[in-house]
Formats: C-alpha cells, structure tokens, sequence
C-alpha cells in the first residue's frame, strides 16, 4: 500500500486550508444582504403568463446568527404568502435565495453574483440547465430595489416574467 501523505502534502495541505478560510473570509460579504433587511413595501407587474398587478408587504430579518436572511410577505394582494432565504455560499462566492409560496410552487436560484460599481445582484440558471431564468435586482440607493424575472422552458416559451419595484418602509 503506498502511502501518498508526503511531506509535501503534509506542508502544503495546512497552507493551502489556511489560504481558503482566508479567501473566503474576504469575499463573505454579507454586507450586500443587508441591504434586503427591513420593511418595504413592493409592487409587482406580471407580464407572462398573464398580466397581474400585486401589491404587498415583505421584511427580510437575519436568523441564525446572521448567516441567513429570511423575507417574508404579509397583505398581498392576491392572498397568497411568500417566505425566502437568502445567505452567501462560501464555495461559490455568490447569494442564492430559496423561495416558497402558499401556492404550492418554490424556486431555487443558484448564487447570484453582486456587482459593487452598479448595486446589481443578478441570478442566471446553472449550464445544461432545462430551465433558462435571469434575474436582476438593482439597488439604485438604499431606499429602493428594482427587478426583472425572466423564465422560460427548454423550447424558449416564457413561462414567467415580471416587473418589480419595493420601497424601504421608515418603520
């Protein structure tokens, strides 16, 4: 049996564990999803399937020591409820977000990448996905988010696209 724990392995591994914890210390920014915490008050237009306009409330609070962000939605418009986490994965350097909805549907989006220079976090599918999505949050300041959803099928038939538009609440 060959015993392939070396010296050199037995230097580098250490070093290179210490070099990871390290990078991904400084890419953890949860800074970013701080800028989802709060109250807010959201509209949203739904282009496809069908045109619906909804209108509700959504705050997203840190749990569990502030490695998740969980949104939730109260008053929407067309009775139905949401609950989302979003956090930031370490391997990935990104922010995924899960979203259930009291109807029964849930998405995963795989992590969003944050573009400091223009305040936009955008989720795009993974490669040899059946299902193309893009979506595209835009914190023009503090105070307001702006967003795009776009999903469609293997064949490229829309099956959702939305507009949408929240704005930070003072309380």
């Amino acid at each position: 049996m060959v015993n392939h724990w070396n010296i050199r392995d037995k230097i580098l591994f250490p070093i290179a564990l210490v070099f990871t914890m390290t990078v991904s210390k400084v890419y953890a920014d949860y800074s970013v999803l701080d800028l989802y915490a709060g109250r807010w008050d959201v509209q949203v237009r739904t282009l496809q399937p069908e045109q619906v306009n909804v209108t509700y409330s959504e705050t997203f609070e840190w749990v569990l020591n502030r490695k998740f962000l969980v949104g939730k939605t109260e008053n929407k418009s067309d009775g139905t409820e949401d609950i989302s986490y979003g956090t930031y994965d370490e391997q990935t350097k990104g922010y995924p977000f899960w979203i259930f909805s009291s109807s029964g549907t849930y998405i995963y989006l795989a992590p969003a990448t944050w573009d400091a220079r223009t305040r936009t976090m955008e989720w795009k599918n993974p490669p040899n996905s059946d299902i193309f999505y893009h979506t595209q949050v835009v914190f023009p300041d503090d105070k307001t988010r702006h967003w795009t959803v776009l999903v469609k099928d293997w064949k490229g038939t829309v099956l959702l696209h939305q507009k949408g538009n929240a704005v930070r609440r003072n309380d």
